[in-house]
């Protein structure tokens, strides 16, 4: 064996031990990190009530009435953590201490006491609702926490005598969210405000993007923030009309959005008690289309241009995970049958390539016959083909219309918060982080590079091409390194189906595996 060789395997061991070494160490800091960040309990700055059930956890000020903290109970922070994501809260990300998040909700009566917050006063408080009042004011408001599933209800009454629109608002800067994974790869890929309106049913614009305010007075509907995996909405009902809006951001770095209640048609009379319903948790699609009384709040999950696509894909991935119960198990799945589905169209692809790859000796002895004229090479071979009834181009054609699907469930579950923490099994126990031994981008590369073993060269093509195209697995390998593991375990499972296909055909055409 060339010593070269044996050279190059000790050293590709030891870098693959000490890039492990270093990401294990990497992720060891990073929970220390998030660890003592959510150690930070919102009821130890402040006047502060908590209210809890199963699913949430929240925290309002005493003294002006304002939800200043969210946590999502059954979403820890990391595996195995003992504390809840926030989404509503006050902090720092791990990597953004620049700039600390502020993120809250305030609600109450348009032009009553605009210009400071309500001096309010506990008048009765459960683990579930707490009742606050403001004799000065002639207000009362009642947070608690409702049965349906991550949503909470505040009542304002207005006691004054004089009517006033309600209103509810989120507030936020433009930090990134706390407990979050802050990664290139992992980051929230979307941070926006999203509208449901009555000629759009999704309408959203990125944080940074909103530059004027934005106004939709409609019946129903509703208005979020949203961000990758969670997000906090404020929605309507189609007993009133709204007047809902999103202001860009101010001198103290705040966006904001919600709506106002407006006045009754018939009546004209401002209403002095409004029930706000606000929904603050995961981006989950069955929770989200489950809401009563509310359309598309699914369509918060981003999943790119070819969301029509990706929506039944991610319905049929939610069935499938119900029947195995293991998410990396139905990825798994799901890819088998979307490969199933168009092999009629992908194996006419496959047969003209392996019939390139039948008459290869044919085409080699063309090149050698005008060696010296590589134009007319290109012309006879391209006569050559015609007569065998081969397309140069059949192997890819078959294959375009079936991108937008692979496309489409790529970045569906680049944003599914089923997967965030979800295992597979064996050495995979995160789907949503980085494989942490390599081994799905190695064999990624692996499969890619037999892939490549079996499609003949193309008549006339350049050979600085060809040798890049060579490294494009070790170009695939690093950059799927740093990917979360569900979505390679998705390339993965497609690139091997793929690759399987390819072998079958050539075996029924007869071609050669390899030269």
């Amino acid at each position: 064996m060339n010593p070269r060789y044996i050279y190059m395997a000790i050293v590709l061991s030891l870098s693959y031990i000490l890039f492990f070494q270093w990401g294990q160490d990497q992720k060891t800091k990073e929970f220390s990190v998030e660890e003592a960040r959510a150690e930070i309990e919102i009821d130890d700055l402040g006047d502060i009530s908590i209210l809890e059930n199963d699913l949430l956890k929240i925290g309002v000020n005493n003294q002006n009435g304002l939800i200043v903290e969210s946590r999502l109970k059954e979403f820890p922070v990391y595996p195995g953590s003992q504390r809840g994501v926030r989404v509503l809260g006050f902090g720092e990300n791990s990597s953004s201490s620049d700039l600390a998040l502020k993120y809250y909700l305030k609600s109450g009566f348009g032009g009553l006491n605009k210009n400071k917050p309500f001096p309010f006063e506990v008048v009765s408080a459960t683990a579930a609702k707490i009742v606050l009042e403001s004799e000065e004011f002639g207000v009362r408001k009642t947070i608690s926490l409702s049965d349906v599933p991550y949503e909470i209800s505040v009542f304002d009454e207005n006691l004054s005598g004089v009517s006033y629109k309600p209103y509810i608002a989120l507030y936020r800067n433009d930090a990134l969210p706390v407990d979050m994974p802050t990664g290139f790869f992992t980051n929230a890929s979307y941070r926006g405000v999203a509208f449901n309106t009555k000629d759009d049913p999704y309408k959203n614009t990125r944080l940074r993007a909103l530059d004027e305010p934005q106004v939709y007075r409609q019946n129903g509907g509703w208005v979020a923030f949203i961000q990758k995996y969670f997000m906090a909405s404020v929605l309507g009902s189609s007993d009133y009309d709204y007047s809902y809006f999103a202001n860009p951001q101010t001198e103290s770095g705040l966006y904001s959005m919600g709506y106002f209640v407006e006045p009754d048609i018939e009546s004209f009379e401002a209403n002095d008690s409004h029930t706000h319903r606000v929904f603050i948790g995961p981006k989950t699609r069955n929770i989200l289309a489950s809401k009563k009384g509310v359309s598309d709040l699914e369509l918060s999950i981003d999943m790119g241009w070819f969301w029509f696509l990706a929506q039944p894909m991610v319905w049929l991935l939610a069935k499938i995970n119900e029947l195995v119960g293991n998410w990396g198990v139905a990825i798994i799945l799901l890819t088998f049958i979307i490969k199933a589905v168009f092999w009629p169209l992908s194996s006419k692809g496959f047969r003209s390539v392996a019939k390139m790859r039948l008459y290869q000796s044919d085409v080699t002895e063309i090149k050698d016959r005008y060696k010296n004229d590589p134009q007319k090479a290109q012309v006879e071979i391209m006569s050559f083909y015609g007569k065998k009834g081969i397309n140069p181009l059949g192997g890819c054609l078959p294959m375009l219309p079936q991108f937008p699907f692979f496309i489409a469930l790529f970045f569906a579950l680049r944003e599914s918060v089923e997967l965030r923490h979800a295992p597979l099994g064996l050495w995979l126990q995160d789907l949503s982080a980085p494989d942490p031994l390599f081994i799905l981008p190695l064999l990624m590369a692996f499969i890619m590079f037999m892939t490549q073993k079996l499609a003949p060269p193309m008549p006339g093509s350049d050979p600085t091409q060809v040798a890049v195209m060579k490294f494009m697995p070790v170009m695939f390998s690093i950059f799927f390194i740093f990917l979360p593991s569900g979505l390679v375990l998705y390339s993965v499972t497609n690139a091997l189906v793929t690759y399987l296909q390819q072998v079958l055909i050539y075996k029924t055409v007869g071609a050669k595996l390899s030269e």
